[in-house]
């Protein structure tokens, strides 16, 4: 009796061992893993290949959304996630091709049940914003919870106007906001995400940085915007001249990958005038020997040891 007692602990306390170990590995394994998704890459210009701005980091058990633009709901669902699984929402800047999805994205969690507010973190203005975003929609707020189907308090927006720092940790998940250049919005914020011994960056509307260029050293993939225009358009067009000057056009993009090398490049927020995406593409890879590529709406990015490109649409 006393023999089989001795080899259940040892069995016991070998499968605690074996549980332990299996956990750590599968915390290394979760902190140097991170998916994100492109749901929209486009500009004001309304398109339906490219809708308005946002991107979706997903990195442990976390959901983060950088950017809520024109149509944010709808590509979640495309994803194959719904507005109700959003931890947590980052905004660069408060134009309007941003953030004009951001009551769509807080409405459809509401009408799906989702319990808890969303946070939405973002540069001054961003609680103002956000306090008259709730109060334009008082009366669908009343309407939907007389009928009992919803709380009035359930799962509204918690707003708060961040500085540059450290905005979010959560179980070695950090995301860092930083200034860009894209004035005259000011301020104007990218950001930074952590995870494990990984890095990305996002960008943000801004042209050349020299924020970005410390903070997106070596990193694992960095999602940047870029702008172009043909010549002959951009000499005779005044206005345009203006809206490129805060962008990152080609000359700048190439400066900005031979400053910071990393591992991975994807164009976002595709602000184009008279050539392609392709053009703009080729133009940066004649000139620039590291890994690039032209963003598009619903595409996916594994970053781990490997990275890995594919399309979810």
């Amino acid at each position: 009796m006393l023999f089989l007692k001795i080899i259940s602990s040892s069995v016991w306390r070998l499968r605690s061992v074996t549980t332990f170990i299996l956990l750590i590995i599968s915390q290394v394994s979760l902190a140097d893993y991170a998916e994100v998704v492109l749901l929209g890459t486009g500009t004001p210009r309304p398109s339906i290949e490219r809708f308005g701005s946002a991107t979706l980091v997903m990195v442990g058990d976390k959901r983060l959304l950088f950017d809520a633009g024109r149509g944010a709901s709808i590509r979640l669902a495309q994803a194959g996630l719904s507005a109700d699984q959003i931890d947590h929402v980052f905004l660069t800047h408060l134009h309007s091709d941003h953030i004009s999805g951001l009551d769509d994205l807080w409405l459809t969690a509401r009408i799906w049940q989702r319990q808890a507010s969303l946070p939405v973190s973002g540069p001054k203005g961003t609680e103002r914003f956000v306090q008259h975003l709730m109060q334009a929609y008082e009366r669908d707020i009343h309407f939907r919870s007389s009928n009992k189907a919803q709380s009035k308090g359930q799962a509204l927006l918690q707003a708060t106007d961040i500085n540059p720092g450290v905005v979010f940790e959560h179980e070695g998940i950090r995301v860092i906001a930083f200034a860009v250049d894209h004035n005259p919005v000011a301020p104007a914020f990218g950001y930074r995400i952590e995870f494990g011994q990984r890095k990305i960056v996002l960008s943000g509307d801004t042209t050349y940085s020299e924020n970005l260029i410390q903070q997106a050293q070596d990193v694992d993939l960095l999602i940047h915007e870029i702008a172009a225009a043909s010549e002959q358009l951009l000499r005779r067009n005044p206005r345009l001249q203006r809206v490129l000057a805060y962008h990152t056009q080609t000359p700048q993009m190439l400066q900005i990958l031979q400053q910071t090398q990393p591992r991975l490049a994807i164009f976002n927020h595709v602000l184009l005038f008279a050539t392609s995406p392709e053009q703009v593409l080729r133009e940066v890879t004649d000139q620039y020997a590291g890994r690039v590529a032209m963003g598009h709406d619903l595409m996916r990015i594994e970053i781990g040891e490997k990275i890995k490109l594919s399309s979810m649409d």
